[in-house]
């Protein structure tokens, strides 16, 4: 029951290649998880929302608006910055710089509203549009309706007023 030096080396390298592959899956790990975005130390939010409040009460908005536009910052770092930067300006005598425009007031009124009415599909599109054919249809049929009879009633008068002379 000799084994031949060829299976031993074989068994060995099966082995050792198994476990080279091991290592090396288990050694990416850390550089797979380096892609992901590094969590915050406290220290770094705290800034971060000092920062951003400095930032807010610099373009002139109000804390509550900053709150909104950054609400997975924390709010103590965020007053702190805005309050800072207040006291800074008031001491300085610094005029806000003109505050960004809201996110949904980029597009003008008639834009917006078209854009909400717009409808979401082709088919909706065509249907939508079918419709408002329709309806300038019938309003030209009545027009044309209501001109047809105003011409009736005027020859009628002129006739019967014709005859009644």
């Amino acid at each position: 029951m000799s084994s031949s030096p060829f299976s031993i080396a074989r068994s060995h390298g099966v082995k050792l290649m198994g476990m080279l592959a091991l290592s090396l899956t288990l050694s990416a790990c850390d550089y797979v998880a380096s892609f992901s975005k590094p969590k915050q130390t406290p220290e770094e939010a705290k800034a971060e929302g000092i920062a951003l409040g400095a930032g807010c009460r610099q373009a002139g908005q109000s804390l509550e608006d900053c709150y909104q536009r950054n609400p997975d910052s924390l709010k103590a770092g965020i007053f702190a910055g805005w309050k800072d930067m207040h006291e800074y300006m008031a001491a300085k005598n610094i005029q806000t710089v003109a505050p960004p425009p809201p996110p949904m007031a980029d597009k003008p009124d008639a834009e917006a509203d078209a854009a909400k009415d717009a409808p979401k599909d082709d088919r909706a599109a065509r249907r939508e549009r079918r419709e408002r054919e329709r309806a300038e249809k019938d309003k030209d049929a009545a027009k044309s309706k209501d001109s047809d009879s105003d011409s009736k009633s005027s020859r009628k008068n002129r006739d019967d007023g014709s005859s009644k002379k």
